[in-house]
């Protein structure tokens, strides 16, 4: 499992724009349809047929690529958990202090989650679904974005034990996925300033604080 992690996190790092897995064109199609799906509907209830009919391409085409509903809902899971990690490694860009750097992350992180079309139905039709969903795959997500946090930590205090660094940051990969499912009214997640300084004046000290005991 960690050999797969560490595999997924330097392809998703390393390619930002366009996640590994979507160069087949179809598939990709495929994927985009059931995505829009699932942003209507929900992942539960998603089926094979609609995506079908969403991305207009014939049933045989879909079953190749992806001959059961789980291997659909795992692909799809898999590739925006990795958009989403991209998305938050970019948001790291330019920042030296580690105090900006989590504050960075964690900006990128609320944004992408409210603007993401999936997780945004998730949140407000059925929180409980979000759990359930990075619950899924033994909890494939969450460990990608414990393992990011981890080596984010890591890269900037050398001197840190790994244990101290994989708690911490399984610690903040779980308080951002319950900030997914439930959204704090403070600091408004809509207000990049306030999650700026919610980032680096809450959850920075604390961080380091974890780190030092």
């Amino acid at each position: 499992m960690e050999a797969q992690l560490a595999t997924l996190l330097d392809r998703a790092i390393a390619s930002r724009d366009v996640p590994p897995g979507d160069e087949d064109p179809t598939r990709t199609r495929i994927l985009d349809a059931a995505l829009e799906e699932a942003a209507q509907v929900g992942l539960e209830r998603l089926t094979v047929e609609q995506v079908v009919r969403r991305a207009g391409l014939g049933r045989m085409t879909v079953y190749r690529r992806f001959a059961r509903r789980d291997d659909l809902v795992e692909a799809l899971v898999v590739r925006e958990g990795r958009r989403f990690l991209a998305a938050v490694a970019a948001g790291l860009d330019g920042e030296v202090e580690p105090a900006d750097r989590l504050a960075g992350g964690f900006v990128a992180a609320m944004r992408f989650a409210r603007d993401h079309p999936m997780l945004e139905h998730l949140a407000h039709s059925d929180p409980g679904s979000v759990t359930a969903t990075v619950a899924a795959n033994d909890s494939l997500l969450l460990e990608m974005g414990s393992e990011f946090i981890a080596r984010t930590i890591v890269g900037e205090n050398p001197d840190v034990s790994t244990r101290a660094a994989r708690r911490v940051a399984d610690l903040l990969a779980r308080l951002f996925l319950t900030y997914i499912a439930l959204p704090p009214r403070d600091p408004d997640p809509h207000d990049d300033e306030a999650l700026r300084a919610f980032g680096r004046d809450v959850l920075a000290p604390f961080a380091e604080s974890a780190l030092q005991g």
